[in-house]
């Protein structure tokens, strides 16, 4: 009898490998050209606000629907 520690196990696919693999994701059609209202529309990191003003945006609308949320449920009692 052998032990656990000596046994191994063979794993085997049996399924058949595709060669192209990508063929779903993007299927072969023509690109068209960009146009201007659309590179217009694309936004710049100088055109984003400022970081901090970001991240503190985000903890303060974070902050408010949690309150809301905690005294809808009745963990805090106004």
């Amino acid at each position: 009898m052998q032990s656990p520690e000596a046994q191994t196990t063979k794993f085997e696919s049996k399924a058949p490998l595709s060669k192209d693999t990508t063929s779903h994701i993007q299927p072969e059609s023509k690109t068209e050209p960009t146009t201007q209202v659309q590179a217009d529309s694309v936004l710049t990191r100088e055109q984003l606000p400022n970081r901090g003003f970001r991240i503190a945006l985000t903890l303060v609308t974070s902050v408010i629907i949690l309150s809301v949320v905690a005294i809808y449920f009745g963990i805090i009692h106004p």
